[in-house]
């Protein structure tokens, strides 16, 4: 699991961030933090007040809270239809696999699911 949160899915939020400044500008940037700092308060889920532009920073616990709202924040962004959509998949089937990955016991359904995903 901890190759999942800081390994893979710390490569995964720092790719959607430079594609995003890439296309969009530093700008775009700010609107995500800004996005993050505003989610509201929930038992057990970490609030980024100061938005997540430092990365290096966060430890694995920190990357579990992202997974969550991650799809949420990046839903109707301010960028054009098909890289929303396409981010929001992105998301989507990763949450789904993670969900998967962290069975203690897999059936062969599972397997299945898996690689469907």
């Amino acid at each position: 699991m901890h190759h999942l949160n800081l390994g893979l899915f710390n490569y995964q939020i720092t790719f959607t961030y430079n594609l995003l400044k890439e296309l969009y500008g530093a700008s775009i940037l700010d609107k995500l933090d800004n996005r993050l700092a505003n989610i509201s308060r929930f038992l057990e889920l970490k609030i980024f007040k100061n938005g997540i532009q430092s990365i290096f920073r966060i430890i694995a616990n920190e990357y579990r809270n992202l997974i969550k709202v991650m799809i949420f924040v990046l839903d109707n962004l301010d960028i054009s239809e098909s890289l929303n959509n396409m981010l929001l998949n992105l998301y989507e089937v990763w949450n789904n696999m993670y969900i998967i990955s962290r069975f203690e016991e897999f059936d062969d359904q599972n397997l299945k699911d898996f690689e469907v995903i």
